[in-house]
């Protein structure tokens, strides 16, 4: 009876409990990065007009990354010391994109971001 009970509240908490791409849309991301940020930016680590992103959410933390897609320009004029860096190497400001002023579009190109990530060995799931 004990284990069964144990089963049943397992199967419970998996069901009920977000998990870590709890509200995210992985392929709603990749089309947005196909849209939005394929012309500047690779998935590997090769540049473009700007950096390629490989390793990107192993390199930034999360929230960093919000900011940054919600206000590149903003977030230099702060003087946040990466995006002054990449100011100074890129010799430009990424463009504030009006579809990143949407946190769930920011959430889904993460998480794409993520899973490339994990795809090329830069973080573990």
């Amino acid at each position: 009876m004990f284990f069964r009970a144990v089963i049943v509240f397992c199967l419970a908490w998996n069901i009920t409990s977000p998990g870590p791409a709890m509200g995210q849309d992985i392929a709603a991301g990749e089309d947005l990065f196909n849209r939005k940020c394929k012309m500047c930016h690779r998935l590997s680590d090769g540049t473009k007009q700007g950096p390629g992103l490989e390793g990107v959410t192993a390199r930034r933390d999360e929230s960093w990354l919000h900011a940054w897609l919600e206000d590149p320009k903003g977030m230099i004029e702060k003087g946040d010391p990466v995006a002054v860096e990449l100011q100074k190497k890129y010799k430009k400001v990424m463009t504030k994109i009006a579809a990143m002023q949407d946190e769930e579009n920011r959430k889904n190109i993460i998480a794409f971001l993520r899973q490339n990530d994990i795809k090329r060995g830069a973080v573990k799931e």
